[in-house]
Formats: structure tokens, C-alpha cells, sequence
């Protein structure tokens, strides 16, 4: 009998303990985690507020059943998010995944109690991710994640701003803008009265590596959302909550979202918990409708993931954290853009904050992606993990092409030695891929 893990052929290290921004294994070995695990420890592991937080938390009660009970913890999370984000309710369950199904089903319901009900369908673009539960997996058209799963329901057909590939002599203004009247034509085709919503990330991240929209992208679409009268969805489960050098990243774009879907950056990946947030238009629409939400699973609103989410806001407030995120990602993207200068493989560098995607690209080849099957992302990471540091594999992003990059993206708090390690041993990475790469090719072509 065994555990299952994601490669069932490999050997997997075993982590003994994490401490800050390292992992170390039994023997002592260390790793920097270059990535917040998948871009989740935004304070870092073992914070010891959180840490205590957690353990006070379970002294006191470790489950609270939400049909019977609330719970302080939780009115007191709700409170905080909803006042610092300018919401007017919230809902905790336990995964991004989860958020974003329950995202879905509350605009359904809230169009339902409009008198409705025949929008119900939800609009989202051919490059994201949004989970992987079928619903949330249906939803998002990252294909290397979708083709291993099936039946889905439906396909997401709309584009994805991407400037790096954008192929266009417009302005990235007018390609922004271009990209987001993909939607009305789709409104326009299904007609407004059958969709419910629209759901995207303001940056995308997974499955793209931090590739930022035109901000007249983002404003157009909210555009169009209103004039249609279609919820408007932001899936910040990996961006929410710091880790772009704002609170949420549709602030980059001074635009609201009618829901908002949190997650990695609530629970910092000490406890399953994750969020959606509700306009004031939404929640009032229900509670003086049916006067109940449709939604819910047994540890919603649980009180010791709602202990660890009030901690995590209070170390990223205590600590000026989402601040330090901006000013201290721009130096770290500056530094990763200084050295990758020498490297011909990279071919951008983008993202906000403390989430930085590298591309690599086929300098050999117009700097087009390497092919599918060369597993570029995959091989870097593996040089990386060698190496002693932890980052994170994007791939398939540029369709059938392929795509690779890595995503950089430490803990908010990281320290500054910490940082000029995790540099050196990206920079040995580099090097190392691309001799690895061109020998590769020279066999090749030798046999």
C-alpha cells in the first residue's frame, strides 16, 4: 500500500521540516522555496503567529458544523476581508477549485432570484485554469490539464491577452481591447439572457506564468459585463491577497468584480480555506429573495482555517507585506531580468510583484517555443530542484506549439540573503538547461 503522487514512477524526497523560505529534507539537505510551494506560502512556513494561531484555534474547537453554529473565527475573517476589499459578505470552503464552483452557483442563483433562470451559462477563455474538480476543470481551457480528464462540460472559446505573442502592429491598448470584444461577440451569438457570468484571472497564472493584460483589456470587459448584464467573476485564488503588490490584482486595474474567488494567498498553505466575496448587489438580491445561499460543503466556514486566515492577514498587515510585495518584487524581476540577459533561451520576463514568469524560448528558431515533447519547463525545474531551489513548471500555454516557462515567486517575506542565493542557483539553472539543450541537439543531430 501506498501514497499516490503525481509521477508514479519517481522517488519523491521526503521534507522533514520548512523553516521561513527553506525546506529541508531528513539529512539537512535545503532547498529555497523559489515558488511558495505552488505559489502559496506567501508568509513563508513555520510563521510562528500562524503557527499559534492554528494550535489556540484547535484548543478551543476544532469543528464547527455551519447550519448549527457560526463561529468567531469566521464572522471575525469575514469581517476583515469584506472591510479591507469592499465587499459586503463572504463564504469560506476549502480549495480554489471549491471557490470557484461555488462562485458559479451563486451567480446562477443570484440570476435565478432576478426572475432569470435561463442564465446559466458561464463564459471563460481558452488560456486559464481554474481548478480541477470537473466544474472548475470545465471551465478553464489549459488543454494539458484538460486532455487527462473527460467528458468535460463545454469548452471555453474566448482568447487570452498575451502581449508577448500578441502578433500585432495595434497598440497593446487596442489589442487589449480587441481581445475583450471576443466577448460581446460571444454574448451576441449565445444571447446575454442565457449566460450568467464571465470568469477570468486578472493575471494569469498557472497556466500561462504571470502574463499581465493591457489594463484596457480589463476595463473593456467589465464594460461589457454591465451593458449585458453578466456577472463578472475574478479568480484571484493564486493572485488574491498580496502576491502582485496589491490586495487583489484587479487593483492593478482600478476595476471590481461583482464575486471574487481567494484561496492560496487566505490560508498561506497552513489550512485548506479559501473564499468567495459577494457585491453588495448579490448578497442582498438573495437575502431578500430566498433568504438562503444553495451551497455549502461539511467544513465550510471551518474555525481553525478561519484562525489561520486571520493570522495570515495579520502578518501580511503587521509586516506591510503586500507593500514589500511591490517594491521588493520589482527588484527581484530587475535582478532575474539582469542576469537572464546572457541567456538566449529566455525570451521574456513578466509578471507584478512576487509572481514572475520567465519564458523560454528556441533562440535557434525566431524565438518560437521549443517543441511539445522537449519538456522544457519540466527539465528546468528538475536542474533547478538539483540545484537546491524549488520553482514552479508552466507548459502548453502557446497551444499545439507548446510554451514553457517557470514561475519565480517566493514568499512575500523573504530575505534578502535568501534572495541572492535563490538568484545564483537560477542563473546556474539557466546555464545548465541550455547546455543540456544544445547537447541534446547535437547528438541528435550526430546520429
Amino acid at each position: 500500500m501506498t501514497l499516490v503522487k503525481p509521477d508514479l514512477a519517481k522517488e519523491y524526497i521526503e521534507a522533514a521540516r520548512c523553516d521561513g523560505s527553506f525546506i529541508y529534507d531528513a539529512d539537512g539537505n535545503e532547498w529555497i522555496d523559489g515558488s511558495s510551494g505552488a505559489i502559496a506560502c506567501s508568509v513563508g512556513h513555520a510563521h510562528p503567529v500562524v503557527v499559534k494561531a492554528m494550535l489556540d484555534a484547535s484548543e478551543k474547537s476544532s469543528f464547527i458544523y455551519r447550519t448549527q453554529f457560526t463561529n468567531p473565527e469566521a464572522e471575525r475573517l469575514s469581517r476583515r476581508l469584506c472591510d479591507k476589499l469592499g465587499y459586503e459578505a463572504s463564504f469560506f470552503v476549502n480549495s480554489g477549485s471549491e471557490a470557484v464552483e461555488t462562485a458559479v452557483r451563486s451567480a446562477q442563483q443570484y440570476w435565478r432570484e432576478c426572475g432569470r433562470a435561463t442564465k446559466t451559462r458561464v463564459l471563460s477563455r481558452r488560456l486559464s485554469y481554474h481548478g480541477s474538480t470537473i466544474g472548475s476543470l470545465s471551465l478553464s481551457g489549459h488543454w494539458p490539464r484538460r486532455r487527462l480528464a473527460g467528458p468535460l462540460y463545454g469548452e471555453p472559446t474566448l482568447p487570452t491577452p498575451y502581449p508577448y505573442r500578441a502578433n500585432t502592429k495595434d497598440t497593446m491598448a487596442a489589442y487589449g481591447i480587441a481581445c475583450a470584444n471576443e466577448l460581446e461577440r460571444e454574448l451576441q451569438q449565445l444571447g446575454a439572457d442565457n449566460v450568467a457570468a464571465f470568469i477570468f484571472e486578472p493575471i494569469v497564472g498557472a497556466s500561462g506564468a504571470a502574463i499581465v493584460p493591457p489594463t484596457e483589456y480589463v476595463k473593456r470587459i467589465r464594460d461589457i459585463c454591465d451593458r449585458h448584464e453578466i456577472l463578472l467573476i475574478a479568480d484571484e485564488v493564486l493572485t488574491g491577497l498580496g502576491r502582485t503588490g496589491r490586495w487583489l490584482a484587479m487593483d492593478h486595474f482600478d476595476v471590481k468584480a461583482d464575486l471574487v474567488c481567494l484561496g492560496k494567498g487566505l490560508n498561506a498553505g497552513y489550512f485548506p480555506i479559501s473564499a468567495v466575496l459577494y457585491s453588495q448587489d448579490i448578497y442582498e438580491r438573495i437575502l431578500n429573495g430566498s433568504g438562503s445561499f444553495e451551497l455549502g460543503h461539511t467544513h465550510s466556514n471551518h474555525p481553525i482555517g478561519a484562525a489561520v486566515g486571520n493570522a495570515v492577514l495579520d502578518v501580511l498587515e503587521e509586516g506591510k507585506l503586500v507593500d514589500r510585495a511591490e517594491w521588493y518584487g520589482a527588484g527581484l524581476k530587475a535582478k532575474l531580468e539582469g542576469i537572464c540577459q546572457k541567456h538566449t533561451i529566455v525570451g521574456e520576463i513578466r509578471g507584478k510583484g512576487m509572481l514572475i514568469g520567465i519564458e523560454l524560448i528556441d533562440p535557434t528558431n525566431w524565438n518560437n517555443p521549443f517543441p511539445a515533447n522537449f519538456q522544457i519547463s519540466s527539465t528546468a525545474t528538475k536542474i533547478a530542484f538539483d540545484n537546491g531551489l524549488a520553482i514552479y513548471p508552466a507548459s502548453g500555454f502557446a497551444g499545439v506549439q507548446g510554451g514553457d516557462a517557470v514561475i519565480i515567486a517566493p514568499p512575500l517575506n523573504i530575505s534578502e540573503s535568501a534572495t541572492e542565493r535563490l538568484i545564483i542557483k537560477f542563473d546556474q539553472t539557466l546555464t545548465e538547461l541550455t547546455k543540456s539543450i544544445f547537447s541534446q541537439r547535437s547528438k541528435s543531430h550526430a546520429a
